[in-house]
């Protein structure tokens, strides 16, 4: 008797675990406006990019003090929900091989000790990149973003002299 006053109660179960499952396996759906909303803030810093909504990236050129030009852009994953920024072929390498091994040292130990930025290596392209990650899981935080933009900005400029010196462009 009292197996058949559980098969309700498993049936019953059986139903909700089943309409609640595509829920459970669905990626949660990212915030709306996040591209916008890093086109605003680039706005702000002044800095004229152009933001591309089918790649998700906002890309735009800055000059340091010596003139010479850098790609930057600002990518949404929105499956990751990290917002990605770099500074593309920072340091181009004339060593087909890739970085010397004082550079390559030197990159690490940055690594190491940077709050923000960090070096990656391109293979593709023999260059190095300087990027930052900042999460996106719960808000787009402009205020950090703002300064994560901009304490990339002060890591490039401050490193550029003894990083191109070390690949051997002075």
């Amino acid at each position: 008797m009292a197996v058949n006053r559980a098969r309700p109660l498993l049936a019953a179960a059986a139903a909700l675990l089943a309409a609640a499952l595509p829920v459970w396996g669905a990626e949660p759906e990212a915030p709306a406006g996040y591209l916008t909303a890093i086109g605003e803030e680039l706005a702000r810093l002044d800095l004229h990019a152009v933001c591309d909504d089918v790649t998700g990236t906002c890309s735009f050129t800055r000059s340091r003090s010596d003139g010479v030009e850098f790609q930057v852009g600002v990518r949404h994953g929105q499956n990751t929900h990290t917002v990605y920024i770099f500074i593309e072929r920072y340091l181009e390498l004339s060593d087909p091989d890739g970085p010397s091994l004082a550079l390559a040292r030197r990159l690490l130990d940055l690594n190491r000790q940077l709050v923000t930025g960090k070096f990656e290596w391109e293979q593709e392209s023999n260059s190095i990149r300087l990027t930052a990650v900042l999460s996106s899981d719960s808000n787009f935080d402009r205020k950090a973003f703002r300064s994560v933009v901009l304490g990339l900005w002060v890591v490039a400029e401050r490193l550029w002299p003894e990083l191109t010196a070390l690949a051997g462009r002075v």
